[in-house]
């Protein structure tokens, strides 16, 4: 059965090198699994209410499957940690540094 696609919001600014590095996270756990991933500017209102909402103090900011998950500078290892409790697989906390 093929699995449905994570589906992660990134909440980012434009020349942000935290922004670059989550694209980089969320680009790394799609090689293992599909992910969809929708960008949304911070200073756009849809950007703001989420920032208001969430209490969120600086980009970026990550939402999977609409929820929020973490922001600043995201940790691949949490990111993992977390996506394996709530999916019940241990297959996201077993990984390595890709080059």
């Amino acid at each position: 059965m093929a699995r449905l696609p994570l589906k992660v919001t990134l909440l980012t600014l434009h020349d942000c090198h935290l922004c670059d590095h989550a694209r980089d996270v969320i680009s790394r756990l799609g090689r293992e699994r599909p992910v969809a991933m929708e960008e949304i500017a911070w200073d756009s209102p849809e950007g703001q209410r989420l920032v208001q909402r969430d209490g969120i103090p600086f980009a970026p900011a990550v939402y999977i499957d609409g929820g929020f998950v973490a922001y600043g500078r995201i940790s691949e290892g949490a990111l993992r940690r977390r996506l394996g409790k709530r999916e019940g697989a241990r297959r996201w906390l077993h990984w390595h540094r890709l080059p």
